[in-house]
């Protein structure tokens, strides 16, 4: 069993940016990929919408993501499939297919999907003899050959030119009598002799002799039958990371993981990124851009875990993980009040950076210094667990960073378990005996 701080699961484009930034940060991590790294782009022929290249094949640029992440120190294990995932406190534990359990205090899903099927009569039968989902895995198979395209999008149409190299003709068919595609795609395309558009049309059924010869079609309410060799489908894709959790991750209707702006998954510690969840675009650039802003917030949800277990040593596991979800990010400068004496009081702090002095202003007037806290340290609890009222004022010494913990999360917390009940109710007894005293720790 490994202990990661984090976990990649997928080494398409997404997933690479991830391993990058965590590399860079000199996080604790790993990418464990399926296959070999780059996903989906490595069935790619050309990408011309990668900013900085004009046209890059799709293995050169997974080659150079790849290269670069591990330039870095990036720890990157292919074929090495993930089985399940699971939570156990405020662990995820990683089950892989050949047995071996990884841990890790948090995930980024970035497996995107698989390939959409028609569904029709032969496309199983011939998987493999003629109906394929990679151009530039098998195109070179049918050089001279009679070929159909599926589809209307950016990846039928991607392939599509792919295939034109070997194709003697190609049949571009699609159910409706418009394309998605973009337009610079249908202009390449389209614009070929060899090209012949069968639109709008569906795909009834692929047939042959133990080898793709002919798939049957409906156009204008008429059954048509277009001779060919190959039939190569680009209708979609269904993803596949929801497959992966064993508890309930939220998902929409079609599989998507729906995650919030920093791409959190309600699961705590689970992030989804890429093809995999809910987004307008699916885009290589799009996919990075969610890594970025994953990674950046899973390495900060890790740091503040941490620190949330340390102030809360006996509290149950998940309740810490599921209350750092919430927990907010206040800086303040040296000099700056925290919180004042005698207000009522509705927040837990625990110190990140800095040094805070908490001081108590006496009946008579006098101010009296109880005590510093630094990183590490924890105030406030006194209110929260008695009248909601103030004991003390906290002032920053030093430019600080503090989480900030609601009520309600801080009750969950102490509600866990009766060992964390009692720990913090120790702690407070302790703390206001300080007060009383005025000595100073």
């Amino acid at each position: 069993m490994s202990d990661f701080d984090l976990v990649i699961i997928g080494g398409g484009p997404a997933g690479l940016t991830a391993g990058l930034y965590a590399a860079r940060a000199n996080m604790n991590a790993v990418l464990l990929e399926a296959k070999d790294v780059g996903g989906e782009i490595l069935n790619t022929d050309l990408i011309e919408d990668w900013p900085g290249e004009e046209s890059i094949t799709g293995r050169a640029l997974a080659d150079r993501m790849a290269g670069h992440a591990r330039k870095f120190g990036l720890r990157v294990e292919t074929y090495a499939p993930v089985e399940k995932v699971r939570t156990e406190g405020d662990r995820k534990i990683i089950t892989m297919a050949d047995g071996t359990v990884h841990t890790a205090l948090a995930v980024i899903v970035s497996v995107g999907g698989e390939p959409i099927k028609l569904g029709v009569p032969g496309e199983v039968e011939y998987h493999g003899r003629g109906v394929s989902y990679c151009a530039v895995c098998d195109g070179a198979f049918f050089k001279g050959a009679d070929l159909a395209v599926v589809g209307g999008g950016d990846s039928a149409f991607q392939e599509g030119l792919f295939l034109t190299r070997f194709a003697k003709k190609l049949y571009v068919v699609h159910r409706r009598g418009e394309f998605r595609a973009q337009a610079i795609l249908q202009d390449r395309l389209l614009g070929m002799d060899q090209v012949e558009m069968i639109t709008p049309a569906q795909v009834r059924e692929i047939g042959g002799n133990g080898d793709v010869k002919w798939i049957d079609v409906v156009r204008e309410g008429k059954l048509e039958r277009v001779p060919v060799e190959g039939v190569f489908i680009f209708i979609g894709f269904k993803p596949v990371g929801r497959q992966l959790f064993e508890d309930h991750i939220d998902h929409d209707p079609s599989g998507y993981l729906v995650t919030d702006q920093y791409m959190q998954t309600n699961i705590p510690g689970v992030y989804a990124v890429g093809d995999t969840r809910q987004q307008l675009a699916k885009q290589i650039t799009t996919a990075v851009g969610d890594a970025t802003t994953a990674v950046l917030h899973a390495e900060r949800y890790i740091e503040e875990l941490k620190h949330a277990e340390r102030a809360f040593p006996k509290a149950e596991r998940a309740a810490v993980a599921e209350a750092t979800r919430a927990l907010r990010t206040l800086r303040v400068r040296a000099g700056q009040t925290v919180i004042r004496q005698g207000e009522r009081g509705e927040d837990f702090f625990i110190v990140m950076r800095g040094t805070l002095e908490i001081v108590h202003t006496d009946v008579a007037g006098a101010d009296k210094m109880v005590r510093t806290v630094g990183e590490g340290d924890s105030f406030g609890e006194i209110a929260l667990l008695g009248d909601g009222t103030r004991t003390a004022a906290v002032r920053a010494v030093t430019d600080s960073e503090i989480l900030v913990m609601g009520r309600d999360a801080f009750s969950r917390i102490v509600s866990s378990s009766p060992a964390a009940r009692e720990e913090i109710e120790a702690r407070a007894a302790e703390r206001i005996a300080e007060l009383r005293g005025g000595g100073v720790r």
